[in-house]
């Protein structure tokens, strides 16, 4: 028997047998099948890229969280401004009455203008870690022109609407707005013409007092008589305010008013969408549109109580802001939900891809168990291997020296 072959076999087994054990123990401490890049070179690799992955999702849902969160504070600082546009609402509905005094009056157009400021300071100060939400820096859209609409315009014996709607243009600055009334008075059968009232005013003030004007228009037509063309009004300094043409109107439309109620163009701080990372992939963003909500922007810088003009004005100014803060507030919602769907995706994706990683890196402890077990066996029984062959050698070398000596 070669003793010493038998004794090198059983080493070299127990060698590998120990550093068997001693991986499988790091790997149970651990709860990891890949600890060092010599465990699985391409599975490290692989399992790393994943974890990328998942770090960069989870992060992205954080972004997304921010962003939702920001979207909050601003849909909670629009409803305290749709509060205020209801109670400027209830205001002039109170003041369009014949039983309310000049200092009533007085006492609800302070209110009106102290709720106005508040709308701006609002639109102003609303912020979200620095950043304002409300000033239109928030926003890539364009901010809208000067708009114009007849909110009473009524049908005429002809078929056709007091005021052309398709003909209604303001000219004048941005910022200012006007109101016009324009009542068809009364008619002479003897030279068959009518008397037509109309009435001029700006809430700032910036064209000047209100400027009444009675005109005559032939009967069976639209041309109010001296113009040619669209009937054209101007300030005090000459400049063109708006223009208009009417309906084509008889003696039967006698006593017919329409009132006419410019919006001033809006304006915005310099900016554009809020984007975040959502960490789906390389520069892959979400964004957010918050438009500026001033008092200004929203129609209701200049709202004025008093005559009957003024008064019908105003409510319709607030409805127009009520009905356009409504929009926004649906936008803002809609991009709420947006943002929640896209963190509860990135929520899923980062499950996904960390249970890729897991299958990978992750230790199955079962097999890990049953491998250190085996170890131990074939490390305990190699050990009494080795023993037993160097208790051989001895007693054989022992043999020799009593052979020798004989």
């Amino acid at each position: 028997m070669d003793v010493g072959a038998l004794a090198a076999y059983a080493l070299n087994a127990n060698v590998q047998t120990q550093d068997d054990l001693a991986t499988q123990t790091q790997r149970l401490s651990s709860g990891l099948r890949i600890n060092t890049a010599a465990d699985d070179p391409s599975g490290l690799a692989i399992a790393s890229s994943l974890a990328t992955k998942v770090a960069g999702l989870d992060q992205g849902v954080q972004e997304v969280q921010d962003a939702n969160n920001a979207l909050t504070i601003a849909d909670g600082a629009l409803a305290t401004i749709s509060d205020i546009l209801q109670r400027m609402r209830s205001l002039t509905v109170e003041a369009n009455t014949d039983l309310e005094s000049t200092n009533d009056l007085a006492d609800i157009q302070a209110e009106l203008n102290q709720l106005s400021v508040e709308i701006n300071r609002i639109a102003e100060n609303t912020t979200y870690n620095g950043r304002n939400l409300l000033d239109g820096s928030a926003s890539s859209d364009a901010p809208l022109p000067a708009q114009v609409w007849a909110p009473e315009n009524p049908t005429l014996a002809s078929g056709q609407q007091l005021y052309d709607p398709t003909s209604l243009n303001v000219s004048y600055g941005t910022g200012e707005s006007v109101e016009q009334s324009i009542t068809i008075n009364s008619y002479d059968p003897a030279t068959n013409l009518l008397t037509i009232t109309i009435d001029l005013e700006s809430p700032s003030g910036a064209f000047g007092p209100a400027q009444p004007g009675t005109f005559t228009v032939q009967a069976g037509t639209n041309q109010i008589e001296g113009t040619s063309g669209p009937f054209t009004q101007q300030d005090q300094n000459g400049n063109e305010v708006l223009s208009f043409n009417i309906g084509v109107i008889s003696a039967a439309d006698v006593g017919q008013t329409a009132i006419l109620v410019s919006i001033p163009a809006q304006t915005k701080a310099p900016g554009g969408n809020i984007y975040v990372n959502d960490g789906s992939a390389e520069g892959a963003t979400v964004g957010i549109d918050l438009p500026s909500v001033s008092a200004n922007n929203l129609g209701v810088s200049q709202i004025q109580v008093g005559d009957s003009t003024a008064t019908t004005a105003a409510e319709f100014r607030i409805d127009y802001a009520i009905q356009y803060l409504g929009a926004i507030r649906a936008q803002v919602g809609a991009q709420n939900v947006s943002l929640q769907e896209a963190a509860t995706n990135g929520n899923t994706a980062s499950v996904n891809y960390q249970s890729s990683e897991s299958a990978i890196r992750d230790l199955d402890v079962a097999s890990a168990t049953t491998a250190f077990t085996k170890d131990q066996i074939q490390n305990s029984i190699q050990q009494r291997m080795i023993a037993g062959v160097e208790q051989l050698a001895q007693s054989f070398a022992t043999l020799v020296s009593d052979a020798i000596v004989l």
